[in-house]
């Protein structure tokens, strides 16, 4: 499985690179578009919905939604940032308000605010100052993370972290995720030399943690759905929106604290 995921990644990193340095910006649009559609696609399983109909309004919905969101993107970020707490309760309380989960209602709105929230703040941090150079970072942060956990939970896992959420993630993989990525974060400062630096690596902290609670979201709809991938696209690492819970996560925040944190970058 490690080999697997390992030769996807290798795969999948250099186009990911290409894409944000090399295409123009309405081709990386269209492919962020296209993230947002398999993200979309993906999503329908974890709603407790089978008519067509539905499904296609929720297509639909997403579609207004990201629309909307360009022209009332503060207001659209405060309400993602207060569902990302209310998602918060719900893991760290899970199976408590479950129920709550098992609503249609609930996931289908949950989808259009936080994918279109998540398109929208990757245009947004691409279109800044140093914008490519931001995503990359972003990108290797949340990377980071991931591969932190992996090494450090397989090599000294013992205590578990949210097991009835997911059972594999381990406290000792959350500080080896966490120390990777604030690693990143010190290269990212020497790279990016912002003006506030405490602030830096403030944004660094809470968009690890919270990228860490992107993909226990996920865990816990698919849980809760019975569902064990989103999808099958990539090899060893399931789906699309498997391999974007943390950045759906991570970008409104991140975002977030590049413009009110960090003015001076």
């Amino acid at each position: 499985m490690f080999r697997q995921r390992l030769l996807t990644a290798l795969i999948l990193v250099p186009l990911v690179l290409f894409a944000i340095y090399y295409a123009n910006s309405w081709i990386f649009i269209g492919l962020v578009l296209l993230l947002l559609l398999g993200c979309a696609l993906e999503w329908l399983p974890l709603i407790p919905i089978s008519r067509l109909g539905l499904k296609l309004g929720f297509i639909t919905a997403l579609i207004i939604g990201t629309w909307l969101s360009h022209y009332i993107y503060d207001y659209w970020l405060t309400l993602g940032l207060i569902l990302w707490g209310a998602i918060l309760v719900a893991v760290l309380n899970f199976p408590k308000f479950q129920s709550v989960w098992g609503y249609p209602w609930v996931i289908f709105l949950a989808g259009v605010i936080l994918l279109s929230l998540f398109a929208q703040s990757m245009l947004r941090v691409y279109h800044q100052n140093q914008g490519k150079d931001l995503i990359v970072y972003l990108l290797f942060i949340v990377w980071a993370a991931d591969i932190g956990a992996y090494l450090a939970g397989k090599q000294w896992g013992k205590h578990k972290l949210i097991p009835q959420v997911s059972p594999g993630k381990t406290i000792e993989g959350l500080c080896g995720g966490f120390i990777l990525s604030m690693l990143i974060a010190i290269g990212g400062y020497f790279y990016f030399q912002p003006v506030y630096p405490l602030r830096w690596f403030l944004i660094a902290v809470f968009t690890t943690l919270i990228s860490v609670l992107g993909d226990l979201f996920i865990s816990m709809l698919k849980r809760r759905s019975k569902v064990k991938d989103t999808g099958h696209l990539l090899p060893g690492h399931g789906g699309v929106l498997d391999r974007l819970d943390s950045l759906i996560a991570a970008l409104p925040l991140f975002n977030c604290g590049l413009v009110l944190i960090t003015p001076g970058l």
